[in-house]
């Protein structure tokens, strides 16, 4: 056999052997670099869903006037998706932002609870959304038309210069929580006017739910409106006779007795 030809072939044996064990060279980083990112890759899971959801376009069913904290309300109305609880939240201004804040939380709660919270375990969401620093501390209750409601005093804003009053009252029959703040961010809150907010809370539509009806109706008769009466949901008293005297029986005369 002629020599070249024979250097030849072994040249292109030498080749072939030499490509086949670089492509088998990438092709074993290649399996171990997609163990590699195999093992450390994160599986994404889909999000779960949250178990508040709110509910588009709300139709109220609590009607509150605080025309003089001077921002506009909000009305929200949040379900839990397996327990189906509801709350009914309005708001006027906004936690944090606002110099003046209020809030009330009218809680309706479903499977999702068995028993609320202890009152100061309850308000402490309510005073984090508006100060994330803000300290809780007990007071003297809150007289309502509703009842007492245990209320906390709530330093915010730097310096404490801000104050808050949180305020909740939870029955077991019906299961009914109303919960709330009243703040502002550059002076104390008068607890009269946090009283009179929640007496200025009414009820516009129960639904099916009657004994929330009956709730309301109750608390109305407490109410004091403001120590004030409201000629518009007062009717006029009627006019009281004053009781004839004994000077006024004789200037009628004798009556004649056939």
């Amino acid at each position: 056999m002629h020599p070249e030809r024979v250097t030849l072939t072994g040249e292109l044996r030498a080749l072939a052997v030499r490509l086949l064990a670089y492509m088998g060279g990438i092709a074993c980083l290649a399996f171990v670099a997609a163990e590699i990112f195999r093992a450390n890759a994160v599986v994404s899971e889909p999000a779960a869903k949250p178990d508040w959801v709110s509910v588009e376009r709300p139709i109220p069913a609590f009607m509150l006037s605080l025309p003089e904290i001077g921002e506009k309300q909000q009305y929200e109305i949040r379900r839990h998706e397996r327990g189906g609880g509801r709350k009914d939240i309005v708001t006027f201004g906004e936690a944090g932002r606002t110099a003046r804040f209020a809030s009330v939380e009218i809680y309706r709660p479903g499977a999702e609870i068995a028993y609320f919270e202890r009152p100061s375990t309850e308000i402490v969401p309510h005073a984090i959304a508006f100060d994330r620093n803000a300290l809780v501390r007990p007071a003297l209750p809150l007289e309502t038309k509703f009842g007492s409601f245990f209320a906390f005093d709530i330093p915010v804003g730097g310096y404490h210069a801000g104050h808050c009053i949180g305020f909740v009252r939870a029955t077991p029959s019906p299961r009914l929580q109303i919960s709330g703040l009243f703040c502002n961010r550059d002076s104390i809150v008068d607890r009269s006017k946090v009283a009179c907010m929640l007496d200025r809370l009414t009820l516009l539509s129960a639904g099916s739910d009657q004994t929330i009806a009956g709730v309301f109706a109750k608390a109305e008769i407490n109410r004091q409106f403001c120590q004030q009466r409201d000629p518009l949901l007062y009717a006029t008293p009627r006019k009281v006779e004053p009781k004839p005297t004994v000077a006024a029986l004789k200037l009628r005369g004798a009556i004649k007795v056939r």
